[in-house]
């Protein structure tokens, strides 16, 4: 062998475990919604400071598709050694396997809930052009309209789904649920006009609601939502079954190593102790965390949620179809 083909030879194969513990270090942090929506916001905010203080590249994967159940199957598939988590929330871990033909996992047994990140209220909007500008006056359009009223959500079994199921069911009026591919497909459609309202996560709609692009109506927390002066709550609409938020965090396959699940929940904790991620998250409106949560919380929520809403959802009869 030439010289310098011998080192060429040794240096491959001296990079060779380089690049492999390069890849190895990789965390795909999988999104199991469209680019735009309320888990990608989460994830673009949080994913610089994850990075840093795990020492690691962590980079983002949109899976969109059946309520979120594809993405979020490939975490419940993946090796649990931290090379693959996802960004959890109320819809593909809460109600979609509750749902008459539910997906392939459970929502807590299969997973390990590494850390809670946010919770936020669902918003009701109007396109920026409709002529109604009140929920009082949906509900009158809802009653006169022979067909009733169309309400978009970000797809089938996410929390906003079953809350217009709920309100259909405690109105008696008839709206036709028109489900999208994640909250910025459906906030577009909505700004385009083609739903009568959006029932949507708050977050990833604050820039649509400020330049008047929609008008939000009601709003999901118990109390009046300083970020949203003037807009009234369910319990002051009379419909205070209504009053929910949705939950956002990340979470890995079954089986994780407990020592790799507390690394990353403290990396997870210094990320949310950091003033500017956490204005952005409320700018975003997604919001802070009443107290801290452990990943034993954290895990604990997606086992109540379980209990609480499994009635609920077989009673509105959802399914994945």
């Amino acid at each position: 062998m030439h010289r310098r083909s011998a080192l060429i030879f040794g240096t491959a194969c001296l990079a060779t475990p380089h690049l492999a513990r390069a890849q190895a270090g990789t965390i795909r942090l999988i999104v199991p919604f469209a680019p735009g929506g309320a888990s990608d916001t989460t994830a673009r905010i949080i994913q610089p400071g994850f990075a840093a203080a795990m020492g690691r590249t962590v980079v983002i994967e949109n899976r969109a598709g059946a309520s979120g159940s594809i993405g979020t199957l490939q975490v419940v598939r993946a090796t649990p050694d931290g090379s693959v988590i996802g960004i959890s929330n109320t819809s593909p871990h809460g109600i979609v396997p509750l749902a008459s033909n539910p997906a392939p996992y459970d929502g807590d047994r299969d997973f390990t809930h590494i850390a809670m990140v946010a919770d936020t209220p669902t918003v009701m909007l109007l396109p920026g052009n409709s002529p109604l500008n009140s929920f009082e006056e949906l509900m009158q359009a809802a009653r006169t309209r022979p067909n009733g009223v169309t309400y978009g959500s970000s797809g089938v079994a996410g929390m906003q789904h079953l809350q217009g199921e709920m309100m259909a069911r405690l109105s008696g009026l008839r709206f036709i649920h028109v489900p999208y591919r994640g909250t910025g497909p459906g906030l577009q459609a909505t700004i385009a006009g083609e739903v009568d309202c959006f029932l949507t996560p708050m977050a990833g709609t604050t820039g649509a609601i400020e330049a008047r692009q929609v008008k939000p109506i009601a709003i999901s927390t118990p109390d009046p939502f300083a970020p949203l002066p003037g807009v009234p709550t369910y319990v002051q609409l009379g419909l205070p079954q209504l009053t929910v938020s949705s939950w956002t965090g990340i979470s890995g396959p079954r089986g994780m190593p407990a020592g790799l699940v507390g690394e990353m929940h403290a990396a997870m904790q210094r990320v949310l102790a950091d003033a500017d991620t956490g204005r952005r998250l409320v700018a975003a409106g997604l919001y802070p965390l009443t107290r801290p949560y452990s990943s034993a919380d954290y895990q604990q929520i997606h086992a109540d949620f379980a209990r609480v809403w499994g009635p609920v959802v077989r009673e509105a009869r959802i399914s994945l179809d």
